[in-house]
């Protein structure tokens, strides 16, 4: 049996969440409530929770306020934010906190069963949106990268993993001489004269956070 929470403080939105649970022979609600404190208020030490769904905008401490609580309590749990707030900052909070999953509210209440079960088999939940800005924060961020073409950015790519140009042109399927050429214009995008102040470049944009 699959035991799960709402912290929803929209009472109707909340009833239809449960309503989607109700008819699921292997999916039980336990705990269904309006807020942080009445979470933690009704909680005892003999309640495991395999899911949990929290809201952000939440009356009294928020969602991404409580959730580092949360977790070290049910530490074990798939804690989804559930929420209506799609910001790149907020998504990355979450996940700092502690958050599983992150679930924007525009999705119809009938699917919940199956994003549960697709938690249980391993999946993760996150919307498209959200999984969109993820992939976009952990990108190479520089000014001039964005100049570069594809076939640059890989060709940058391989020689930063430490690939010679005859490597590159193999993989490829390009000439060296080609590579070369590639390798001029990249330097002249970034600004640079040197095969290792190109490298350093990219490796520094790929790990930084904005």
């Amino acid at each position: 049996m699959i035991k799960i929470a709402f912290i929803e403080d929209n009472h109707a939105y909340r009833k239809s969440l449960q309503a989607s649970i109700r008819l699921q022979p292997d999916i039980q609600v336990l705990l269904a409530v309006d807020s942080i404190e009445a979470f933690f208020k009704r909680i005892n030490d003999r309640i495991h929770l395999d899911v949990i769904f929290l809201d952000i905008d939440l009356p009294g401490q928020s969602g991404l306020e409580g959730l580092p609580t949360i977790k070290k309590r049910f530490d074990k749990s798939e804690i989804i934010m559930l929420t209506g707030i799609e910001q790149e900052k907020t998504l990355l909070k979450a996940f700092h906190n502690g958050a599983t999953g992150y679930l924007v509210k525009n999705f119809t209440a009938v699917q919940l069963p199956k994003f549960i079960k697709v938690l249980q088999a391993g999946g993760a939940l996150i919307s498209p949106s959200m999984a969109r800005n993820l992939i976009t924060h952990f990108q190479p961020k520089h000014k001039d990268f964005d100049l570069l073409t594809a076939q640059e950015l890989k060709i940058l790519q391989l020689i930063s993993d430490g690939y010679t140009y005859d490597e590159v042109a193999y993989f490829l399927n390009i000439s060296t001489h080609g590579v070369k050429y590639h390798i001029k214009k990249i330097y002249k995008k970034l600004g640079v004269s040197k095969k290792i102040e190109a490298i350093n470049i990219y490796k520094h944009a790929k790990t930084a956070y904005v």
